[in-house]
């Protein structure tokens, strides 16, 4: 076994360094092997010592060289000598992890996969979703009915947030300089997502107002020619990472988890949800470690906010993209439909304790949007990669909630509110209190369970360990 996956990571190594794939993929095509690679070794595995590469502040001293500290980077600049020192020619590979060195790169290879390669849960292709077991009288679901929905229509609720919301002025710095880290995030979806005037972001599509989530843009007449929709499904794959998504996924549409109902808050219109599309392209966007893991502050609430940006980005170009091509597309936030149920069911990932979906590249740690078709795809199956085993025995998202608005509990088909969908036995997530501790906070949105999920950490972690 061990002598085949040597084998197996050999080949995708030698791709990197052909650069048939970048890193990113690398990470992807290490994780369906059943390996977890830490950032460094993989920068490691592709950059022979002899080039300057990034070392995140370690001091690597050379004879006759001194490193610069204050950057992320190292640079050598040459110290004062009585005689010239001619720096060294060091055809070996250097592991920038540990520093060992090695003179063949099947000895650089090895040591990876020995050393700083964990093991993690095998990722299985399923037939149905992992939470299909769970579901037990699902009906369509009104969007009216969501915790960001009742704030525009709920009296009762809006009175108890109000209680609760604080007088914060303006003129405080610390306040001043994390919004404006946050608005500049927000910035592309505020004012671009749709042209609505009150529009703020993070919502997605509004009717009878353009931008980059408008549905009415022209199809091309005339049509591009898929011979094979299969092939044709990896291209979108490939187009979907181009424009920047970090995961791409592809289900038919299933209308359980299609609103019943739109209800639009800024514009107050609502009505059925009708969709005549066939399949649904599911795009995740990460959110950056080094931000979400200061939540609940504004750096939490900036990542978040600039994937939101990225998510109206990037599903307006892939369905642009497909629209050129001849075939009806049209992009969608979090408006239309449910989207975690839908990226489960086009094997993103599945869903976890804290009522969000857990890929195994990020955990908790990326926002969904998705895109609306008719053109002839093959759908992906669903994924078990152990969450839902996993999940029943680690509770590090309850303990880090400061609202206690997740279950430690057994699953149930209980609600907390009318904002939790009825007939699924899961953990189902306060979402009440979880809303009230964002305006407690000042108005800045809390992250603390994504940040403490242990699949949210950096992929070097074993999080299988005892």
């Amino acid at each position: 076994m061990v002598g085949a996956m040597n084998q197996k990571l050999a080949e995708i190594l030698k791709k990197l360094h052909n650069g048939e794939i970048n890193r990113r993929e690398f990470i992807r095509l290490a994780g369906l092997l059943g390996l977890s690679v830490g950032a460094s070794e993989i920068l490691s595995a592709c950059a022979p010592k002899g080039t300057p590469t990034s070392t995140s502040g370690a001091q690597i001293q050379y004879e006759g060289y001194k490193t610069v500290p204050t950057s992320p980077h190292t640079f050598l600049t040459p110290e004062a000598t009585n005689t010239p020192v001619t720096p060294p020619k060091i055809n070996t590979w250097f592991c920038q992890a540990c520093g060992e060195r090695f003179s063949k790169i099947e000895q650089m290879e090895a040591h990876l996969l020995n050393v700083h390669v964990r093991l993690l849960p095998e990722i299985n292709q399923v037939d149905e979703p992992t939470f299909s077991e769970y579901l037990v009288n699902v009906k369509r679901f009104d969007e009216k009915n969501t915790i960001f929905s009742r704030i525009a229509w709920d009296e009762e609720y809006q009175q108890r947030v109000g209680k609760v919301m604080p007088f914060v002025t303006q003129t405080d710095p610390s306040f001043m300089e994390g919004n404006a880290l946050v608005a500049g995030a927000i910035h592309v979806d505020d004012t671009a997502g749709s042209l609505h005037p009150y529009y703020p972001g993070y919502f997605g599509h509004i009717r009878e107002f353009g931008g980059l989530y408008n549905w009415e843009d022209e199809v091309n007449p005339k049509k591009y020619k898929i011979e094979d929709p299969a092939k044709m499904s990896e291209r979108i794959k490939q187009v979907g990472r181009f424009y920047g998504a970090d995961l791409v996924g592809i289900t038919k549409v299933d209308h359980r988890w299609l609103y019943e109902n739109y209800f639009e808050p800024f514009t107050g219109n609502a009505g059925p949800v009708e969709m005549n599309y066939k399949y649904v392209i599911m795009l995740g966007i990460e959110m950056k470690w080094d931000m979400i893991h200061l939540s609940p502050g504004p750096e939490a609430s900036a990542a978040t906010a600039l994937a939101y940006s990225h998510m109206a980005e990037i599903s307006a170009s892939l369905a642009k993209y497909i629209r050129m091509l001849g075939y009806e597309a049209i992009p969608s936030g979090n408006d239309s439909g449910q989207n975690i149920p839908l990226a489960i069911s086009a094997g993103l990932g599945e869903l976890g304790r804290l009522g969000l979906m857990l890929s195994p590249e990020f955990g908790p740690r990326q926002r969904l949007c998705k895109v609306f078709t008719n053109m002839p795809l093959v759908p992906d199956k669903p994924i078990d990669f152990g969450i839902q085993q996993y999940c029943e025995t680690c509770h590090a998202c309850a303990q880090a909630c400061p609202a206690r608005a997740i279950r430690f509990e057994e699953r149930t088909t209980e609600q907390t509110s009318i904002s939790n969908r009825p007939g699924i036995l899961r953990w189902p997530v306060d979402v009440e209190k979880c809303y009230m501790f964002w305006q407690e906070n000042g108005g800045i949105d809390c992250a603390n369970c994504v940040a403490a999920c242990p699949w949210s950490l950096s992929p070097r972690r074993n999080i299988f360990d005892t």
